[in-house]
């Protein structure tokens, strides 16, 4: 009986125009960019690399996109935390066409696992839908845009909820019943569905959504829908399990034909314990955190035969998939340290019949760079990419630049995708693939074995294999012979650093150009500020650019007419008077790029007076704000000078200030705001004042102006 590792071989055999396992893979197996392709293999539980399932372009309708009706779309299933729509399966109009009811079913309802709407809620083109509460909880209040920009525009025009396992009351999800949320049938939202046999949503995970007709509003469509949902089954043995033995959405296969220790059982030799481990990581704003190693987030298409989508399920959590033909059982294996290397079996010339074939990688085929692609959960599950290379050092003389590029589509964090990307790049180094005949003795090694191998010829002294396949063969006198394919192996193949997340970014979908600067205003005002006689003793005089206007391209600051009464004032210098209230105008700053700006602002005094001398003085400020949903945070940077003494009739010339700011979370959050803030509004505000003693002469200001500049690349 053949033990193979059947999910790797598929894609490798498809090299030579192989469709599936047969007596045949031993003899042709090895040669050339097979090898490569086996090495991989180890890796990431499959050969040669999968198509990405890229919504829109691959083939498989039904993976997280909103698909408009149609009788060939096919149904996905959804495990773990990802942001996703499906296909538009009924829709109707009503109320003299002014309200449109759509349903949308968003995934198969798994045997196990409980499923939700996440923190990252619903999403209506790229508009993120706020809702009431209690009774007005699937009512939309408010919408955030692509800006992060608040309006009520639509608000009570959109209503949702979300169901899984039926259109009962009882399966909504969303909102969450109970604290004055009233549950409800799905069928109220849908006019021609009964409410008695037909239109139950069996089995299905499904929202229903109202749209009332607004066309000065620009609800005259479904925009497309995503919903953050969440299905607790994330654990890799246990996805696994649910899809092998499902028969309605996974392959079917019997409960006796699987080994269900090998994918749930306690410790790191199951597929589930190995990637429920805790793994360390670095957050982006430094600190350490941890994780579990792999855990399963993405979506399958029921398209896909079953063979593919376990490869999916497998690759992305590091483990192969093998029909252990001993117990007649399919088995999960972690691709992990071996840990009894102390008792590994012993391959010699007492128990090697015949010649031992060994091949590498052509030195034009060995990859030294990895590339993955990945739905990323920092980037509302859009795609990023993850690239490891080796370092100049270990690669060998004239070695050319050789990279590994693939998809993974149910891993969305990048500690992840980072582990599984460094153990293809070590283990292509490591390509040695060895192939030998060996006596009966070999029946009691398992494919994913560790072995030590000893030949004179090879210099190999209890050199360490993994065995990738055993083929059992009987001869005409009945002797028992086992073929053995192994796999060169080394510890350090799993030894991987630290990953160092990303800075997430709240818009992904536009380009995160600089939303303020660079921006340089002159003129601001050309006005003359006129005294007004105040307890000079105790204020002075203050003159402040009351006229800021929003930016846009061309905007420069209005002038500001002559004889404005003066706002505001101050007690002295440094220490503005509890009840003033400084002019000034606010930003928004919404998916500003981070980095160092730089404040710097001009103004140019005038006017002439007879008398004592005078203090004159001029101050820029930039409050920058941080913000979540619960909290805001203020750093401000701030910029003056002051000239003392000043002779009536020689003001100075033109004046101006600079000042940098930091403008990073690391920075903000070192300085008390919270990780998940980001900026949301700055506010500027010039001020020049002078100290009038008792003199009455005029004193004036003109060519106020400022600019708030990026002055690095900052993060990405």
């Amino acid at each position: 009986m053949a033990q193979v590792v059947p999910f790797i071989y598929k894609k490798i055999v498809s090299y030579i125009g192989a469709n599936l396992i047969s007596s045949a893979i031993a003899a042709h197996v090895i040669g050339g960019v097979i090898v490569a392709g086996l090495a991989v293999a180890t890796a990431r539980a499959f050969g040669a690399m999968m198509m990405p399932d890229i919504p829109g372009i691959g083939p498989n309708p039904g993976t997280r996109i909103q698909l408009s009706p149609d009788t060939g779309n096919k149904l996905q299933i959804v495990y773990g935390d990802v942001l996703t729509s499906g296909p538009i399966c009924d829709a109707n109009i009503s109320n003299e066409n002014k309200m449109m009811h759509y349903f949308t079913v968003l995934s198969e309802k798994t045997d196990s696992g409980t499923f939700t709407i996440g923190s990252q809620g619903i999403r209506f083109g790229d508009k993120k839908l706020n809702f009431g509460t209690g009774a007005s909880a699937h009512i939309v209040q408010s919408v955030y845009d692509a800006n992060g920009t608040s309006n009520t525009n639509w608000s009570g025009k959109i209503r949702v909820r979300v169901y899984a396992g039926g259109t009962a009351a009882g399966n909504q999800i969303f909102p969450v019943p109970g604290g004055g949320v009233t549950a409800v049938a799905a069928t109220t939202m849908m006019p021609h569905w009964d409410t008695t046999t037909n239109y139950k949503g069996t089995d299905l995970v499904f929202a229903m959504t109202e749209i009332d007709y607004d066309q000065e509003e620009g609800l005259v469509n479904m925009e497309p829908m995503t919903f953050n949902l969440v299905n607790s089954l994330t654990s890799p043995g246990n996805v696994v399990i649910d899809y092998m033995t499902n028969s309605r959405y996974g392959a079917g296969i019997a409960n006796t034909l699987i080994d269900f220790d090998s994918f749930t059982g306690a410790g790191n030799s199951s597929v589930g314990g190995y990637g429920d481990e805790t793994v360390s990581y670095t957050p982006y704003a430094g600190g350490s955190a941890t994780q579990p190693r792999f855990q399963i987030n993405g979506t399958l298409g029921t398209i896909d035969d079953v063979q593919t989508n376990l490869d999916k399920l497998m690759s992305s959590c590091g483990s192969f998939l093998l029909f252990d033909g001993k117990q007649g059982k399919y088995k999960g294996l972690p691709n992990q340290i071996y840990q009894d290397q102390t008792n590994c079996f012993v391959a010699n010339d007492d128990n090697i019949i015949g010649k031992i074939s060994v091949q590498n990688t052509d030195l034009y085929q060995q990859y030294n760079a990895v590339e993955v692609e990945y739905f990323d959960k920092e980037r509302r599950d859009q795609r990023n990419s993850v690239l490891v290379e080796t370092p100049s050092s270990d690669r060998n003389t004239g070695e050319p630049d050789n990279k590994l590029s693939y998809s993974l589509d149910m891993v969305n964090n990048k500690v992840s995708v980072e582990i599984l990307a460094n153990i293809d790049l070590k283990q292509t180094r490591l390509d040695k693939v060895v192939t030998f005949t060996g006596d009966h003795s070999f029946l009691q090694v398992d494919v994913g074995d560790v072995i030590k191998l000893t030949n004179e010829t090879y210099g190999f002294t209890d050199k360490l294999f993994k065995v990738m396949q055993i083929k059992e063969s009987e001869a005409e006198d009945t002797t028992l012979t086992c073929q053995v394919v192994c796999l060169e192996y080394a510890d350090s193949v799993y030894t991987t650093s630290t990953t160092t997340l990303d800075a997430p970014f709240a818009n992904v979908t536009i380009p995160t150009l600089p939303v303020i600067g660079p921006i340089y205003i002159p003129g601001v005002f050309n006005g003359t500020y006129n005294n007004i006689t105040l307890d000079q003793d105790t204020f002075g005089n203050v003159f402040v650019n009351e006229h800021m206007k929003t930016f846009g391209a061309g905007t420069q600051l209005a002038e500001n007419p002559n004889n404005v009464p003066l706002a505001n004032a101050l007690d002295s210098f440094n220490n503005p008077a509890a009840n003033i209230l400084l002019a000034e105008e606010t930003f928004e700053i919404d998916g500003i790029n981070l980095g160092d700006y730089e404040l710097t602002a001009v103004v140019q005094p005038a006017g002439t007076a007879t008398g004592s001398s005078y203090d004159y003085g001029f101050r820029a400020n930039a409050d920058v704000v941080w913000a979540n949903a619960t909290a805001t945070h203020t750093e401000t940077i701030s910029t003056s000078m002051q000239f003392n003494g000043i002779p009536d009739g020689n003001p100075p010339t033109s004046v101006s200030l600079a000042k940098k700011m930091n403008l990073t979370l690391a920075e903000a959050v070192s300085n008390g705001a919270a990780s998940d803030m980001t900026p949301a509004n700055a506010t500027i505000k010039l001020e020049g004042y002078n100290n009038l003693d008792n003199s009455p002469a005029t004193r004036q200001m003109s060519n106020m102006g400022f600019q708030f500049l990026r002055v690095t690349k900052g993060e990405k």
